[in-house]
């Protein structure tokens, strides 16, 4: 009979239970957490059921029981606290607990992407994390001719005038050095951001759901592979109100007897989809559409985050619609309400 597996996983070790359909405990163990060790352990368990916690390094560990051919669901930690909460927690009663949970169909579960899209993912969110460098290296270019007291009248310092006027800008030699470090650091990176979005167009313009993500104001090809990327299969959300969710864009609620007060957007699932939205509405709403329309509208009177975050939430429903109906974005054309 196929058993129960917890584990609970930490950077340099893992505690596992072993529990039978009963409940019975087989085994706990704890294992060092390398491939050899865990290969040697699960391959007498390629049919039973194994149960890990979503923590920093579930990947790996994930990627080495997929190749093995296990089945392993992916534990959604905040869930599982409030299902399970003891007062005494400990390796063992965490791996005991996500086993008894598995067994009873009681685990509260988090959706594991295939490969191939956790792979696009990883190369979407490789370049966001390469631009957040760039500009932090613009940024100290900045504090160094503030600290020479060198002014400029260029509107963008990092064009092809700009950047001659920084390599030939005279200045102390220690202000020269460090320009010199920062400006060669500034064309690694501008160069590693050309190759990988170089990669990323040509992934774009071969999908199908990037190309019609790409009709809708202010989605070019990158913010429409992170949004393709994100959300994965579309038909694993039931409505519209659900990828909202997902993205973190409904307000928090807050219920006693007859008091409802609802709050801040939760702000729980992907954070990178909740960013492409709003990056969206931003590069989106500087020409007249649909969109930019219902944004100036609420931006009177509730200002610019809050008109930004429903407009977003919005932007939201429309996508669920387009890609569920596989439909360009038409703004003469209401969007059908889910």
């Amino acid at each position: 009979m196929s058993k129960y597996i917890g584990v609970d996983l930490h950077k340099k070790t893992c505690y596992i239970t072993v529990m039978d359909k009963e409940g019975v405990i087989d085994k706990q163990i704890e294992i060092a957490n390398t491939p050899k060790t865990i290969n040697t352990f699960f391959k007498d368990h390629v049919d039973d059921y194994i149960a890990v916690e979503s923590t920093m390094n579930w990947i790996p560990f994930y990627e080495k029981l997929e190749t093995l051919g296990c089945n392993v669901v992916l534990s959604n930690p905040l869930q599982t606290k409030a299902v399970a909460f003891a007062r005494i927690k400990n390796d063992k009663v965490d791996s005991r607990v996500l086993a008894d949970l598995l067994r009873t169909n009681f685990l509260p579960t988090a959706y594991i992407q295939p490969r191939s899209v956790r792979d696009l993912k990883e190369l979407v969110r490789q370049r966001a994390e390469y631009v957040v460098i760039r500009t932090k290296i613009k940024n100290k270019i900045h504090a160094v001719l503030f600290k020479a007291d060198i002014s400029h009248s260029f509107s963008s310092i990092y064009g092809k005038a700009g950047m001659e006027f920084l390599r030939s800008v005279k200045v102390r030699k220690i202000y020269r050095d460090e320009l010199n470090r920062y400006l060669d650091t500034l064309d690694f990176l501008n160069k590693q951001i050309d190759e990988i979005s170089f990669e990323i167009k040509a992934i774009a313009n071969n999908d199908y759901d990037c190309k019609l993500l790409m009709t809708i104001p202010g989605i070019s090809y990158y913010t429409a592979l992170m949004i393709k990327s994100e959300i994965g299969d579309i038909s694993r959300f039931p409505s519209a109100k659900k990828l909202c969710a997902y993205a973190g864009l409904i307000p928090s609620t807050y219920a006693s007897a007859e008091k409802i007060r609802t709050g801040r957007i939760t702000k729980r699932g992907s954070k990178w989809l909740r960013k492409s939205l709003v990056d969206a509405i931003t590069s989106g709403c500087r020409n007249e559409n649909k969109l930019s329309v219902y944004y100036f509208k609420l931006k009177k009177n509730k200002g610019v985050g809050k008109a930004k975050v429903a407009t977003a939430r919005k932007l939201c429903s429309v996508i669920f619609a387009m890609l569920t109906d596989k439909q360009p974005f038409n703004e003469f054309v209401p969007v059908k309400q889910r």
